[in-house]
């Protein structure tokens, strides 16, 4: 009967010991593909949150970057690091820049073949295009990379020689010892001990160290390269993998923020041709909706702060009052359009760097000057659009059709014949706004005018200048007339 208790006390613990030695048996795997952003930052922060309610006993990140904003870098490694469970990065094909520091953020790393990982110097985007930054902003990363390399068993001086150029860093060699060191601290040696040992540059002085999957894994960093996902899983040992997929809220703001730039163009170009042309018509609406769309692509999820968007609201109720209310005094379309053009600032603001101005500022040096070039850039190049657009689209409409409001075109007098009754020297009144486009009545008959030198308001009498087939040109008509 002993005999017969112990071996079922025996059984019991061999089993027990057999589920305690399990390997991982479930993992959630997350993407992270594209500029490392603001929406990437949303969408890694979810992605974790949802994978934890699985319990799984590992997260693989698979890492696609060319890199982006260091801040929303450093917010996607501090979700990693706070995790309590094992983690694995997956680098498909690159993970340069901001994309490499999020790597490293993981306790173990794969490569796919073929693939590249490190470059990070901190950037910023100055009159000569983009600068690496001084030793106040790569002194704070370079202690971001050893504190990842300490955590995750990287090595310290390889990791700090993606952020700094000015790092040589040698292999040295003697018998079977191998050390890492700065070139500085080898040079510092006295002769004789520097002879006992030979020397390897592995990262030259002027260069950033960026790898290969076989040098990464020469290097260690990565612990092997893997052909797949799928090997991956083998190699972790791992049963199962679920994927946490992006949401089309996501995917809609990444595709919005990819093509802002050329929205705020074409939006410029519509409010420039809207103050050209007399009443409120399509091109007013164009550059309201563009502008709704740039604005509207950053709140998809819920990635701007509610500031941008009072301002955004309150330019474009400025500029409403100018076209509507107060027409001719440009006061209020100038502050509307200064409002809108502070919000589009603050709300697309990028960063590639850990600088900042003064707190209440809410700004980075770099986020300014990238979003002064954007919104700047994309005003100036739309100033360009009402030429061509004016030469060469207008002019091959179709008979009858205007890109005006109808309810802007009442009481005009669309018959070329007609038209062609007024001659250069008759005298009007203008019956609308001339900026420069408006209404004006000669004798009987109310035609579209324009006013070339400066804007009309209504009841001023004008003078026909110039008579072009049906564009007639009119200036304001002086006392000493």
């Amino acid at each position: 009967m002993k005999n017969f208790i112990n071996k079922i006390i025996f059984i019991a613990l061999l089993s027990m010991v057999t589920v305690w030695g399990q390997k991982s048996t479930h993992a959630v795997h997350i993407e992270l593909e594209g500029t490392v952003d603001k929406s990437m930052v949303a969408y890694a922060q979810r992605a974790i949150k949802h994978a934890l309610e699985q319990k799984p006993d590992h997260i693989i990140f698979e890492i696609n970057s060319f890199g982006g904003e260091l801040n929303a870098a450093y917010d996607i490694v501090d979700a990693i690091t706070e995790l309590k469970i094992p983690t694995t990065a997956l680098v498909r094909q690159k993970a340069i820049s901001a994309g490499s520091l999020i790597a490293l953020a993981c306790n173990k790393l794969y490569m796919l073949p073929s693939t590249t990982i490190g470059d990070c110097a901190p950037i910023i985007q100055g009159s000569d295009g983009p600068n690496i930054v001084g030793e106040k902003i790569q002194s704070p990363l370079r202690a971001k990379f050893r504190n990842l390399a300490q955590r995750n068993g990287y090595p310290e001086l390889l990791s700090e020689s993606m952020v700094s150029p000015e790092l040589e860093i040698l292999e040295l060699r003697r018998g079977d010892s191998v050390i890492i060191e700065k070139s500085a601290v080898f040079d510092a040696m006295p002769p004789e001990e520097q002879a006992l040992w030979t020397k390897k540059i592995l990262v030259h002085a002027g260069e950033l160290l960026t790898m290969t999957d076989i040098e990464a894994v020469e290097l260690g960093f990565s612990q092997a390269t893997v052909e797949s996902l799928e090997q991956l899983q083998q190699k972790l040992e791992i049963k199962s993998i679920a994927k946490i997929e992006t949401t089309w809220s996501e995917k809609l703001a990444g595709f919005l923020a990819a093509i802002s730039p050329l929205l705020m163009m074409l939006a410029f170009g519509a409010i420039y041709m809207e103050f050209q042309t007399p009443g409120f018509g399509i091109f007013g609406i164009t550059g309201v909706v563009l502008l709704a769309i740039v604005f509207g692509g950053q709140y998809v999820s819920g990635l701007a702060d509610k500031l941008p968007l009072v301002l955004l609201l309150l330019g474009a109720i400025l500029i409403f009052v100018e076209i509507l209310i107060l027409p001719g005094t440009w006061i209020s379309g100038l502050s509307g359009l200064a409002v809108i053009i502070i919000a589009l600032i603050m709300v697309l603001k990028e960063s590639t760097v850990a600088w900042k101005l003064p707190a209440w500022t809410g700004l980075d040096i770099s986020a300014l000057n990238y979003a002064l070039f954007l919104v700047f850039g994309s005003a100036i190049t739309a100033l360009t659009i009402p030429f061509f657009f004016s030469k060469y689209v207008l002019t091959k409409l179709p008979p009858g059709f205007s890109p005006m409001h109808q309810s802007a075109l009442e009481g005009l007098s669309p018959v070329v014949s007609e038209t062609l009754n007024v001659q250069v020297g008759d005298v009007g009144v203008a019956v609308s706004v001339l900026r420069p486009g408006g209404k004006v009545q000669i004798g009987n008959l109310v035609v579209e005018a324009e006013s070339p030198y400066k804007m009309l308001t209504p009841g001023v009498q004008v003078k026909v200048i110039e008579v072009e087939a049906n564009h007639i040109k009119v200036v304001e008509v002086k006392d000493n007339d």
